[in-house]
């Protein structure tokens, strides 16, 4: 027992000795490569889309999609509550790579980003209101406030994002790096590797960020808001 319990140590002493020259030589080659090439051409843009208003829908569409909105906050829309009004938003993040393979010491190659295109920002903000909701009335002008609410919440979640999304973007060639190669052919699995990292890095920012700003959304449809604001029309309608 005691000679194959030595066996096995020296077996792992050894394979973990093998790890780390392997590490090193990647350590040289990949110093060789961030000396040569240049750091990444980058393009970052934004927009807030263009925001479009619809009087056209009843309060069945208002309330299905309400419902599925508080369902993807884990939270149950009451059923007692007439829903007037809705702001949808779609969020987007794109990301393009254009990714460079050069030749390093060693007969290797290493796997670098070029160029690399991201895109933060909306498609087609809109903003429902129920049809047939008298333009007079007090609910409709309150409705059409908290509506606006949700959207400067979104416009202003965007600006405060952009300046660290940025950061993040500029950020990714020292956190994630480039990979090196074996030939081309093994080059080219690693440029769709290193594709997959850069992406998966930066989404990572940007869906806390969303998570962040549909926290804050739900904060204004609160329960204790939306009587707010009945309570605000109630008052208004006894004068």
């Amino acid at each position: 027992m005691k000679k194959v319990f030595f066996t096995l140590i020296f077996a792992l002493i050894f394979m973990n000795n093998a790890f780390a020259n392997n590490k090193d030589i990647d350590a040289r080659y990949i110093e060789d490569c961030l000396a040569i090439i240049e750091k990444p051409y980058l393009e970052v843009s934004s927009s807030y889309g263009s925001l479009k208003y619809n009087f056209d829908k009843d309060e069945d569409f208002l309330r299905k999609e309400t419902v599925k909105k508080y369902k993807e906050q884990g939270k149950v829309f009451p059923a007692d509550y007439k829903v007037v009004g809705l702001t949808k938003v779609r969020q987007g993040f794109e990301f393009n790579m254009d990714i460079g393979i050069i030749g390093v010491s060693g007969g290797k190659y290493c796997v670098y980003p070029k160029k690399i295109y991201t895109y933060i920002g909306y498609y087609v903000p809109t903003i429902y209101i129920l049809k047939d909701l008298p333009k007079d009335s007090c609910v409709y002008d309150v409705a059409l406030r908290h509506e606006k609410t949700h959207m400067e919440i979104y416009l202003h979640a965007l600006d405060y994002f952009i300046p660290s999304f940025k950061k993040s973007v500029e950020g990714l060639l020292d956190k994630v790096g480039v990979r090196i190669a074996n030939n081309i052919k093994d080059a080219e699995k690693k440029a769709n590797i290193l594709n997959e990292e850069y992406i998966k890095e930066l989404k990572s920012d940007v869906d806390a960020w969303v998570k962040h700003v549909e926290e804050e959304q739900m904060m204004l449809d609160s329960g204790e808001n939306y009587d707010l604001e009945r309570r605000i029309c109630e008052e208004v309608d006894k004068k």
